[in-house]
């Protein structure tokens, strides 16, 4: 007599079939479902990256743009050189000449009071904006054409990232992100002129101690804006500090998700608080309007360069003077791309400070890192006086 084998029903196999179909509906109704998540915040974008992403060409953004009159050809060959030599890849926006633009599109609540020139660098700004929301860019670093940066900028950028990180998600910093500043944030105001901290609140606060690329207190400008780091675990001679920003200053530079992209369109185009470029990203960020989310780090990492020779020469917005500048500057910036420009072209393998008696080095190779900075929590308590100019 024969061996008899049993194997599965056909019952059995088709109740199996339908059980794996309905597990691949569903898993990919989850994968559309995260993809449309993400995109809401970052774009068409699908991938994810960690910190280290910051390194690349666009600074760890899908965009990296660059605002400029088409007629300042002078600004333009400063910054495609200095952006060239630091492995920076970007695109122009154009300036945008107030005087054309109609008064019917003017936006509700537009100042009377202020200046085409100053409506010019609002245009360019939303126009920048409109494209990041049309084109459905996932991130973008919006540069000034007199923007400035430390040589060691992608250093300083892959600590930025960890901070804005720390101060989305404090328990899980490495983890893969739409973004490598992490998937929570609306825009990182990484140039300014000044910015206060929140300082009747208890928050985070991501701390780089003895950092060669940030200046001392005493070199800290417009003390109108500065913020008061006074509890003991935000103070030191060389440190560079990130946090929500309040009252901030100037657009010297600063970065913007999709999401912070709408808001901010909305929010000057359409929702009745338009104002002048900087004043705009103050109002929406010390507001915190729908959610609004900024960071930003102190002293700042992205300033605006002031050229030697006629002043007059300095902006397109307002008048500078007749002046003349003896030699360049750049505020906050320790080792200074731009008056370092000498230097990279010549090949040479170190750069000089500013302020050699007031930096950690006169002097730095290629080569210097920038110790790792660590998460904190401050309370209202811990804050000492710190008196302002009104």
């Amino acid at each position: 007599m024969g061996h008899l084998t049993y194997g599965p029903s056909k019952n059995y196999n088709l109740k199996k079939r339908r059980i794996v179909a309905v597990a691949c509906v569903i898993l990919v109704a989850i994968s559309i479902l995260g993809l449309h998540v993400q995109r809401t915040q970052f774009g068409n974008g699908i991938y994810t990256y960690d910190v280290g992403d910051v390194r690349n060409e666009t600074l760890g953004f899908a965009k990296v743009f660059v605002l400029s009159l088409p007629g300042r050809s002078d600004k333009r060959d400063a910054i495609t050189l200095a952006a060239s030599l630091t492995g920076i890849k970007f695109d122009w926006i154009d300036g945008v000449d107030g005087k054309a633009i109609p008064q019917k599109a003017l936006p509700n609540g537009w100042p009377k009071d202020q200046s085409s020139s100053t409506l010019g660098c609002w245009r360019a700004h939303m126009n920048t904006m409109q494209k990041m929301v049309k084109e459905q860019i996932p991130s973008a670093l919006i540069l000034e054409d007199d923007a400035d940066w430390d040589v060691f900028l992608k250093s300083q950028l892959f600590e930025l990232a960890q901070g804005t990180r720390f101060l989305q998600d404090a328990n899980n910093t490495a983890r893969k992100t739409s973004s490598p500043y992490g998937d929570d944030w609306d825009l990182i105001w990484v140039g300014h002129c000044g910015t206060r901290n929140r300082e009747t609140e208890d928050g985070r606060y991501y701390v780089i101690q003895d950092d060669p690329t940030a200046v001392p207190q005493r070199l800290w400008p417009y003390a109108r804006r500065q913020p008061n780091l006074t509890p003991p675990a935000l103070r030191g001679t060389h440190r560079r500090v990130i946090y929500e920003p309040l009252r901030g200053l100037c657009t010297y530079g600063y970065a913007v998700s999709l999401r912070g992209a709408r808001r901010l369109l909305y929010h000057q185009a359409l929702a009745g608080h338009a104002a002048a470029s900087d004043k705009a990203l103050q109002r929406i960020c010390n507001s915190r309007f729908m959610g609004f989310k900024c960071f930003a780090p102190y002293p700042a990492i992205i300033s605006s360069h002031k050229a030697a020779g006629a002043t007059s020469k300095d902006s397109d917005r307002e008048d500078t003077g007749g002046g003349f500048r003896a030699r360049g500057v750049t505020e906050q910036i320790v080792f200074s791309t731009r008056l370092n420009l000498k230097q990279l072209v010549g090949g040479a393998g170190a750069v000089k400070s500013q302020w050699p008696k007031g930096s950690m080095f006169p002097n730095a190779n290629l080569s210097m890192g920038i110790p790792r900075g660590h998460g904190v929590f401050v309370t209202t308590q811990e804050y000492k006086p710190f008196p302002r100019p009104d």
